[in-house]
């Protein structure tokens, strides 16, 4: 059965199903298998309710016509008949219902099915396949309507209205409605009311074309105007998931840490070695990205990566904002903590002086590596620092010399082919390996103990050798200055100072010798194979003293590793401690002991040696000297002593005498050289970037130049510079802390900033993301740099009127950056830069990179739309005035811009002398000219004539800016020679169509400023009275010419009535009925 529901069979199934009877005490009933969901929706509903509030997937009255076990509400309806005794039987039962609606028993049971089939719904909701799909429902006067239909329209066999009324009785009773009730309620509605919806009628057609042309305009300025603002809205909605993309939750972590409302977060490991406090999460900076449309907390590496046209592809500068001295220290977060208590008020001139030091020497470092040639990086800068003067400590200069001895740098090498040299990125493999335990962290880790340990000889020998130079009497050194000889110099003069031995105890003699501390004295300064050489010399009195050690030095001094076999350390180690718990006090030599603990190592819980004054650099060599990189798994635990042990006694240290604000003037630099010394760079770097930024800028490029850096993503580390990988292995903020440290120079002295911004390639070997997201970095702060300085002959080069290219810095150190050729170079530098800074606005700049990377039909397009919104602006208002190039001398004696080159043809500030010299030089070289389409070309040339048509109307020169062979006429834009021919004039205001749209908006302005021209010329023809020289009939000739082309100008003007603005039409109907055009 049809019916205007759909196909939904309102009253049970179709009409081919046969009728069973039901019986209701087994549940059965006249509204087949969904009574209970018609009475859980019905139940709650008011007497008028409408169709709201569907519900997916029930039906008010029955199931689908598809449901084959539904019954039909009334029998016989749509189908079979069937018999009488049938529909008798329901007739009464229904009766026999209403009858004993009263009763208690049936209230309960209708109760208890309707609680029980408002569950079933909810179930049936939450199971729902369908979705948001809503289900059927009426309203009490629709369910009376359809029920008055059927009944009037279908034949039944009782003709009698009592069954049907019954049935109608029994339905809404057992929703819980009152029929009379509603009937009333029904009744007392005005079916005349007003409604709360009114359609608008739509209005009657008006014959006036007037009234239908505005009409049309005022719909078409609303479209406009509401496409306006929905292009602005998207706009806006795409800047804010662009820019504004802030990461709530961690801001305001950062704001309650940083007021002291909680505690601060303890997600990096709690070690001061980094220098400022643990825990610390610096300042607030832009915070990571928040996970929005699948995006992670960090900025996908892709945005990183692709190329950017109009904008960064970074979220935040790399280079920062240019500033000068201490204006870079508080950068990061750590920095950014106490500055006051730990940066020391610096001299602007010294700094200036050491940073020009530190560039000379980054400079020659860029040279040798465009050469393929060693640098010895560590000892150039070494020698800066010691120059640098100040209150620059002397751990500095040491720090570097322990690293020189690590990496084994030596400056004798010539080429990169000698053994001797130390190549670029040499340890970075073996440096950035996370596995602990792998051979190449092994072979590392046993690199940094042996070159820390030489560090700290040769430095001790070195003051050995200065003390007795200065102090020749006391030292008697006479005779061939030996090393042996030079040491023994050295214990007279400090047993001369009562300070070789603590007062109270004697050290033993051999041949008027201190034989145990020349031996202890020859270990410290590094010369094992002399001590041995020695004690075999004199092994008959050794061995009355120990007949055990001769052995045991000799074997000593004979290893590679500087370790005992098993048997005869064992027999060192029971020696020492039998020794330490027999002797009497004071009776042993505190220099024999100190000597069987470092070739035995023995006692290593006990770290120290007692007796022997010593300095913080002697502890540090005794640590070295026990330590021992070894096979954890085979080593017994008592004995295994290696270089994390010794980083754990760093830490302890740093924790208890170097916390940050409590070192004195210039302490700090023990505390970070003792971090070298353990080969914790990354700590280093960030403890001394708190108090010395360009010492710590200097020693990151050292380290990171021979691979013993590790670095951060840019996109991480947000504002700190030490932060935590996963593996919780410390990594340096390295691109960022170049780009912010060339803050200092960049803008007078450009060409060394790209120097230092080079470094940051060096990482671009870094296997995976991370080493791609270094180049990427490295060419976006050269973008920055380019647009911030505005040097860009010096940077980029510059391209001359022949066609002739001169490189510029960045191009000339191409192979430093990764970059092949010149062709990727100025796609991925030049014309990304360019990009920008035509988006920001910046004409001049814009146009002189695109000329630079050859893209000249791009120039000529940015030419034509800065010379047309400059034509566009209303004669009498201020004109555009662009930003010009100008050369800046620098420290690199940059040349005076020659006639001709890029930047003599953009260093102006009127837009039509820019596009005229860019056109100019572009028609005068055939290759040039090729580039540029034919459209861009021409639009140039008619903007120019506009322009200069504007300048005559602004000057009064009324009959040049009309002359045919000059300007408006030339331009065949206005149909100034159509004589009213209406085709001539319907073709000219179609060809509006294909011009392009710089020129295009300027067709309003130009037909006003000609028409004042008409205006005015015909004036003149009118007051002359023969003053000008032409006969009457000839002026009244040409002013009736003025007339008619001033008609014309009026009928195209109504044809383009739509592109023109409502000031514009009113001021040419104006200067119309002023000529007597109407």
């Amino acid at each position: 059965m049809n019916s205007t529901f759909g196909n939904l069979n309102l009253f049970g199934d179709s009409g081919n199903t046969t009728s069973t009877s039901s019986q209701a005490g087994q549940g059965s009933n006249f509204f087949g298998n969904n009574t209970s969901q018609a009475f859980a929706q019905q139940a709650p509903s008011s007497t008028f309710r409408a169709q709201s509030n569907p519900q997916p997937q029930q039906s008010t009255f029955g199931t689908t016509s598809t449901q084959s076990s539904s019954q039909p509400l009334f029998p016989g309806q749509g189908g079979q008949p069937i018999n009488n005794a049938q529909g008798n039987r329901a007739e009464q039962t229904a009766q026999t219902e209403q009858q004993n609606g009263a009763n208690g028993s049936h209230t309960a049971y209708f109760d208890a099915l309707l609680e029980k089939n408002r569950s079933r719904r909810h179930v049936g909701e939450e199971k729902s396949s369908f979705g948001d799909v809503p289900s059927l429902e009426l309203g009490l006067g629709d369910i009376a309507k359809r029920v008055r239909e059927l009944g009037s329209g279908t034949r039944i066999l009782d003709q009698d209205n009592t069954g049907v009324d019954s049935r109608a009785h029994y339905l809404l009773a057992a929703s819980g409605v009152n029929p009379g009730a509603a009937i009333r309620d029904l009744k007392s509605l005005n079916p005349q009311g007003s409604s709360s919806y009114h359609v608008q009628p739509r209005p009657g057609w008006d014959p006036d074309s007037h009234k239908y042309v505005e009409q049309l305009q005022q719909q078409s300025t609303l479209k406009m105007i509401t496409e306006g603002i929905s292009r602005a809205q998207r706009n806006f909605d795409v800047y804010l998931e662009e820019n504004i993309d802030i990461n709530w939750d961690s801001q305001r972590k950062k704001i309650y840490e940083h007021f002291g409302l909680r505690p601060r977060s303890l997600d990096m490991p709690s070690d001061s070695t980094s220098g400022p406090v643990p825990g610390t999460t610096g300042s607030f900076g832009r915070s990571a990205r928040g996970s929005r449309g699948g995006r992670s907390d960090r900025p996908r590496q892709e945005t990183l990566n692709r190329s950017v046209f109009g904008r960064s592809g970074m979220q935040k500068s790399v280079i920062g904002t240019p500033s000068l001295g201490s204006g870079n220290e508080p950068v990061f977060g750590e920095a950014a903590e106490k500055p006051g208590q730990n940066m020391p008020v610096k001299n602007d001139q010294l700094l200036r002086d050491r940073e020009e030091k530190f560039a000379g020497k980054v400079q020659a470092l860029n040279e040798s590596r465009l050469r393929k040639l060693p640098y010895p990086i560590l000892q150039e800068f070494a020698l800066v620092e010691g120059q640098a003067g100040g209150d620059s400590p002397s751990q500095l200069i040491d720090a570097y010399k322990a690293l020189i001895e690590i990496v084994k740098e030596n400056p004798a090498a010539s080429d990169l082919l000698d053994p001797r040299a130390v190549k670029e990125r040499q340890y970075a493999d073996e440096y950035l390996d996370e596995a602990s335990t792998s051979a190449k962290a092994f072979k590392l880790r046993k690199m940094i103990i042996e070159g820390s340990r030489k560090a700290l000889e040769k430095q001790f020998y070195n003051n050995l050798e200065s003390l007795v130079a200065r102090n020749p009497r006391e030292a008697s050194l006479g005779g061939i200055p030996t090393t042996i000889n030079r040491v023994r110099a050295y214990i007279r003069i400090r047993n001369s100072r009562k300070d070789l031995a603590p007062d109270g105890i004697e050290l033993q003699t051999l041949n008027d010798d201190y034989c145990w501390a020349l031996i202890f004295f020859l270990l410290r300064g590094g010369f094992v194979n002399e001590a041995a050489e020695y004690v075999s010399s004199n092994a008959g009195p050794f061995r009355a003293l120990d007949r055990n050690f001769v052995t045991w030095i000799t074997v000593y001094a004979r290893d590679p590793n500087r370790r005992l076999p098993r048997v005869q350390q064992d027999r060192i180690i029971a020696d020492y401690q039998q020794r330490i718990r027999m002797a009497p006090e004071n009776s042993l030599d505190p220099y024999r002991m100190a000597c069987y603990k470092i070739i035995g190592r023995c006692e290593l819980n006990k770290r120290s040696i007692d007796n022997i004054s010593q300095g913080v650099e002697d502890w540090m060599w005794l640590q070295f000297s026990l330590a021992r990189e070894v096979n954890r798994a085979e080593e017994a635990a008592n004995e295994v002593y290696g270089l994390e042990e010794v980083r754990g006694m760093i830490r302890e240290i740093g924790q208890r005498h170097f916390q940050k604000g409590s070192e004195g003037p210039g302490g700090y630099g023990t505390f970070f050289n003792l971090q070298i010394l353990g080969g914790m760079f990354e700590n280093a770097i960030a403890y001394l970037y708190s108090h010395s930024y360009v010492a710590a800028v200097h020693f990151a490029i050292a380290l990171d130049f021979y691979g013993l850096l590790r670095v951060a993503n840019f996109s991480v580390s947000e504002s700190e510079l030490l932060t935590y990988s996963t593996r919780e292995l410390p990594q340096i903020s390295f691109g960022r802390m170049i780009g912010y440290y060339t803050r200092d120079f960049r803008t007078h002295d450009p060409v060394a900033a790209v120097d230092y911004l080079t470094l940051i390639h060096l990482n671009a070997d870094i296997a995976g993301e991370l080493g791609r997201s270094q180049t990427s970095l490295c060419h976006e702060a050269l973008r920055e740099l380019v647009l911030e300085t505005r040097e860009f002959t010096q940077l980029l080069g510059d391209v001359r009127s022949d066609g002739t290219r001169v490189g510029g810095a960045i191009e000339q150190r191409l192979q430093l950056i990764g970059i092949a050729d010149q062709e990727t170079f100025l796609r991925t530098v030049t014309l990304q830069a360019a990009s920008i800074a035509d988006d920001n606005g910046r004409t001049t700049d814009a146009v002189l990179l695109y000329h630079l990377c050859e893209d000249y039909d791009n120039v000529i397009s940015i030419v034509n739309r800065v010379l047309s919104e400059a034509i566009a602006v209303d004669i009498g208002e201020e004109k555009i005035k662009l930003q010009p190039l100008k050369p800046r001398a620098n420290s690199r004696d940059q040349p005076k811009a020659p006639e001709g080159s890029s930047l003599s043809l953009t260093a102006v500030d009127d837009p039509a002398d820019l596009a005229r010299n860019m056109i100019n030089v572009y028609n005068g070289n055939a290759l040039y000219y090729q580039k540029i389409r034919s459209a861009n070309r021409d639009s140039c040339g008619a903007l120019l004539r506009i322009s200069e048509a504007k300048g005559k109307v602004e000057t009064q020169q009324w009959a040049e800016a009309l002359d045919d062979e000059q300007i408006i006429s030339s331009l065949s834009v206005l149909p100034l020679s159509a004589n009213s021919s209406i085709p001539i004039i319907r073709s000219h205001a179609q060809k509006l169509n294909i011009l392009q749209p710089s020129v295009a908006r300027l067709i309003g302005p130009l037909l006003l400023w000609t028409m004042v021209c008409i205006s005015r010329q015909c004036d003149i023809f009118s007051g002359n009275n023969g003053q000008d020289g032409f006969e009457s009939h000839t002026r009244n000739m040409m002013r009736a010419e003025l007339v008619t082309k001033a008609k014309d100008l009026m009928i195209y003007a109504g044809l383009i009535k739509l592109r023109l603005g409502d000031e514009i039409w009113e001021a040419l109907i104006g200067g119309a009925a002023e000529v007597g055009a109407y």
